[in-house]
């Protein structure tokens, strides 16, 4: 996001007089943008010298609170050098085969699209032969350092030529005994071409002392020993140093970053912030950043201290916000997405959570969602921030989400897919499986020259912990003529997440390279890595290393999506690193996922049905019934937290279980007793909350009320259900949770018959919601 800096200037006493090195300052060349005219006339030293008298004011015995910002109307250009009169004061170190040189820019790389001004900038080129890489550096003369400076300026030049060479600049006090580095262009991200780089980096710690900055072109990521660089070519122009001075009012809109800073006067040793609506509404630092996320006009409060007092300013409507409409866009409870359908996947019947993504800071939300409500086709809304709902229904669902604030309204929709288990994959709709040709560098990803030795697929946090029992990677080519490289074993490995890349090992497995599937005729085939079954509840990824080097004879890749503008999930280790692939490649060739696919099984745990409360029972000892749905069944015994309550009887070794639940008499003269039954599935738990009650229900009656039956209980055509009273509700479900017939039942009905002729063979569960308990029968269809 943009950043407008809000700079309040800490002064000392350092300027009371015109400090050593004044003069010399002085007798610098300062370049002006203009020639001398009575219109724009130069700045003479004396302007400037007062300039910075007022930037280096003397402090009084007591602390004065007061501050700025830097915004347009604050910024004072305390130097500047765009090298159109020459450079003269700078010290242009060359190297061997590489010279600084003035240049005028023409063309696409004119600096005169950002100053119209402008005749010439300081080039520097490398060599186009390695032999010949080297380091050269262009050093400033002495500078003076107002505080909360920053030094601004522009380079000019190419991400692509990264490996090759970079730019360095850095500052030092000491004529670089000792320095401080202040940008690399190898940090810098966007559109890889030729392009003008802005860069703007704080002098603050420096304010009061003379420094001088350095522009070092040297050697790039592929060189480890610090040789030099080659071939690419950086243009440098626009450079300034800036204060600030008092503003009446900043603009920003939402979520704007605001940099504030002190101009407080007398030494103050602590702040205390105040920014009523602002994020965040409090600091203690001396210059915090803090942004706003609604329209308004907002005061400022600053007060400082030391240990001779303290003093408050408060400035009245300091901060002006203005919003935008909000875009909406949603994101889902998990980003990796189900193999069949390339959607987002999701568990079924647990709670997920559903986060707004949207941008421009909305005031209101309208989520709808399909296949939550336990009615086919009907739809749940809700208008919570970040949603949290349960699906009562498989496979692929929608998800509708409108927002609004006072500027506008946006909506976005997607479709889920609800799944218990499956394999999962990154890939998009649309994306086709493929490989990229380096030409005489090798394949991506695969074999190849340039020191990639491993690929990491990064997975998103599930919607529920899951298991990891393998994965499968989708390779193109595996072929060696060498023994060597037939035996070297390729491995795929299950890693967690540190700081978005991959951090420990949980599992590996291998194969050798004359092992691997490839694809038949047009068909790809997966090679299937298996793993110790491992628990995941978080980001995780997915690495595969040991492809042998690339050479005259051997050839091993494996699949990844075509390259698009979005959605990177793919990594590789280079240079002892691991680098984001959509850092790495030309602009518009950046960001891709690979084809790798693990098989996983959520975690789910529900009772059925799923938004069933806490179990309540009577004061009379007793048995009460709990159906309960476990995909990957669960641990026995069941774990109570109190002796008075257990589950009894065995698991019946399906999905949907029926847990009786056994509590004793609540002793005389208790109202009240609750217990927490946890059931363990090996991946996570779930706890179940019996509370005993004078009041509760006794369950002696629920346990003797006659049950559900089927006639017949295997059947062909058409089942009789046989109800107990106060039923209230009939669905049928399949082994997967399918729903096949729902219906619900008036207060006098006590049988009904369903016709099942167009049903699948298979096992079927009759549900029975009655008023105080579900009640679950099973039937098999032939």
């Amino acid at each position: 996001m943009k950043s407008v800096i809000v700079n309040l200037i800490l002064t000392t006493a350092l300027w009371a007089v015109c400090p050593v090195g004044a003069q010399q300052w002085a007798n610098e060349r300062v370049h002006d943008r203009v020639a001398p005219t009575e219109e724009a006339p130069h700045i003479s030293f004396a302007g400037k010298q007062s300039m910075k008298k007022q930037l280096f004011r003397s402090t009084s015995a007591s602390v004065t609170a007061d501050f700025s910002c830097q915004s347009t109307g604050s910024a004072v250009t305390v130097w500047e050098e765009d090298f159109d009169d020459g450079a003269e004061g700078w010290t242009l170190t060359d190297a061997e085969d590489i010279v600084w040189e003035l240049k005028s820019t023409t063309g696409d790389k004119a600096f005169s699209a950002i100053d119209p001004d402008d005749t010439q900038s300081l080039f520097i080129k490398g060599p186009d032969q390695i032999f010949k890489r080297g380091i050269a550096t262009a050093t400033s003369p002495q500078l003076d350092v107002p505080a909360n400076a920053m030094l601004k300026g522009y380079v000019g030049f190419s991400q692509n030529m990264d490996n090759y060479c970079r730019l360095h600049i850095s500052v030092s006090t000491d004529a670089f005994a000792t320095s401080e580095l202040l940008w690399n262009s190898g940090d810098e991200n966007g559109e890889k071409p030729w392009r003008w780089h802005e860069f703007a980096v704080s002098l603050e710690k420096y304010a009061g002392q003379q420094v001088q900055i350095r522009f070092t072109y040297t050697a790039g990521s592929d060189d480890d020993m610090n040789v030099g660089g080659y071939v690419g070519d950086f243009t440098i122009d626009g450079l300034q140093i800036t204060g600030v001075e008092a503003v009446d009012q900043v603009e920003v809109a939402t979520g704007e970053e605001i940099a504030f800073a002190d101009m407080s006067t007398g030494d103050p040793t602590a702040w205390q912030w105040s920014f009523p609506g602002g994020t965040p509404e409090t600091s203690t630092e001396q210059n915090p950043r803090v942004y706003y996320t609604r329209d308004g006009v907002y005061d400022v409060t600053l007060t400082v201290s030391n240990a001779d007092g303290s003093d408050t300013k408060t400035r009245t409507a300091f901060v002006k916000v203005t919003g935008v409409a909000p875009v909406a866009h949603i994101l889902p409870p998990a980003t990796f997405r189900y193999s069949e359908t390339r959607l987002p996947m999701v568990a079924p019947l647990v709670g997920v959570q559903y986060h707004d993504n949207s941008t421009g800071y909305p005031t209101s939300w309208q989520w709808t969602f399909g296949g939550v409500s336990p009615e086919s086709y009907a739809q749940v809304t809700s208008n919570e921030e970040n949603p949290v709902v349960a699906y009562n229904f498989l496979h692929q669902q929608s998800v509708n989400l409108q927002v609004a604030n006072e500027h506008g309204e946006s909506e976005d929709a997607t479709d889920v897919s609800v799944e218990y288990s499956g394999l999962i994959t990154n890939f998009e709709p649309g994306d086709q499986p493929t490989t990229f040709d380096m030409e005489d560098w090798g394949t991506f990803p695969g074999t190849n020259t340039i020191g990639i030795t491993a690929y990491a697929e990064k997975f998103s946090k599930p919607s529920r912990p899951i298991l990891v029992f393998g994965a499968y990677v989708y390779f193109v080519t595996a072929s060696a003529t060498s023994l060597t490289d037939q035996i070297a074993d390729v491995g795929v490995h299950l890693y967690t997440s540190e700081n978005g890349l991959p951090g420990k090992k949980l599992d590996s497995t291998w194969w050798r390279v004359f092992e691997l599937d490839t694809p038949s005729g047009s068909t790809m085939v997966g090679t299937a890595f298996e793993f110790n079954p491992k628990v995941i509840d978080d980001e995780f990824f997915i690495v595969v290393d040991g492809i042998p080097e690339k050479n005259d004879s051997v050839d091993v890749s494996f699949a990844m999506a075509d390259f698009r503008d979005h959605g990177n999930t793919a990594y590789m280790y280079k240079d002892d690193q691991w680098v984001d692939v959509s850092t790495y490649f030309p602009a518009g060739a950046n960001h891709t996922s690979y084809l790798i696919m693990p098989s996983i099984v959520h975690s789910v745990m529900s009772p059925i049905p799923t938004d069933r409360g806490p179990l309540v029972v009577g004061k009379e000892a007793g048995t009460s019934k709990y159906p309960f749905f476990s995909i990957y069944g669960y641990e026995t015994p069941i774990e109570s937290s109190a002796d008075w309550c257990r589950v009894v009887g065995q698991p019946n070794g399906l999905t949907l279980d029926t847990l009786l639940v056994s509590y004793d008499r609540l002793p005389d003269g208790i109202d009240e007793r609750v217990a927490t039954l946890t059931i363990n599935d090996s991946i996570s738990t779930y706890d179940i909350k019996v509370t005993q009650s004078v009041n509760g229900v006794s369950a002696v009656e629920a346990v003797a009320q006659a049950p559900a039956t089927l006639c017949p209980s295997v059947f062909d055509q058409e089942v009789t259900v046989q109800l107990p009273e106060d039923s209230r509700r009939l669905m049928v479900v399949d082994e997967k949770g399918r729903e096949w017939y729902s219906r619900e039942l008036s207060d006098v009905e006590r049988q009904v018959t369903v016709d099942a002729s167009g049903w699948a063979p298979g096992t079927y569960f009759f549900r029975v919601l009655g008023n105080r308990e579900v009640i679950v029968v099973k039937g098999v269809k032939r």
